[in-house]
């Protein structure tokens, strides 16, 4: 079915609708390992070591977009018109605009906070992409429901494993502007959550009771949907 008023997907249709996203993830996997090959071995020690870490596991998370986006389930139902999609498209890349930045390589006690928060930033974003698997997709769109694992504890780790990323990726760059694009990228994403909430629970009526129970970012933080 598709939400949008257009004819039912097709694997084929799917299949090219992501192809932007498999060739920017592919193309950014490619660049992301002629840069480490560049850069290896470090030769600035533990900082230089932190920045080819998070290119590495950058490179992983675009990987598995890349894969998820090749094998996931047709859509059930999508979000009508101009605006989830734009939101989708802003949200999901407005953190790119760092590598406008001047890069700055960090030392220290902020090369070790970099590391920490990339770490688990990416690998949270690799688990929760991994648990929502065939469910993926950058717009808002209803796949299929995913309400366990970690998606027990937060409606969307995915997003929030992908700020703490970010927050530790934007140490590298020049302050303060690296960190006020990660601010923005946060502030970004609650209107496409929204679009997404709207489209999962019009079509899974046991959303609503899942997003009453089950706090919408941050495990603690909790405001009922009405």
């Amino acid at each position: 079915m598709d939400g949008g008023g257009g004819r039912p997907d097709s694997r084929l249709r799917d299949l090219a609708a992501g192809l932007p996203l498999i060739a920017f993830c592919g193309i950014a996997v490619i660049g992301f390992a002629i840069q480490i090959t560049r850069q290896w071995p470090a030769r600035d020690g533990f900082s230089s070591y932190v920045v080819i870490a998070s290119e590495a596991m950058g490179a992983v998370f675009l990987a598995t977009q890349l894969f998820l986006t090749c094998v996931r389930r047709l859509p059930i139902d999508k979000a009508s018109g101009w605006r989830p999609r734009a939101w989708a498209i802003v949200g999901a890349n407005s953190s790119y605009t760092l590598v406008l930045l001047p890069k700055h390589i960090p030392s220290g006690t902020v090369a070790i906070i970099s590391l920490a928060f990339i770490v688990i930033g990416t690998i949270g974003s690799i688990a929760a992409l991994a648990w929502l698997g065939k469910a993926f997709s950058i717009f808002p769109q209803a796949r299929q429901l995913v309400t366990t694992g970690p998606y027990r504890f937060v409606r969307h780790p995915l997003y929030l494993c992908e700020q703490i990323s970010l927050f530790g990726i934007c140490l590298q760059y020049a302050q303060p502007w690296g960190l006020l694009i990660a601010i923005a990228g946060l502030g970004l994403q609650f209107p496409r959550m929204r679009y997404e909430e709207d489209v999962l629970t019009r079509t899974f009526p046991e959303y609503r009771s899942y997003a009453r129970a089950v706090p919408l970012l941050l495990p603690g933080f909790h405001r009922r949907p009405g």
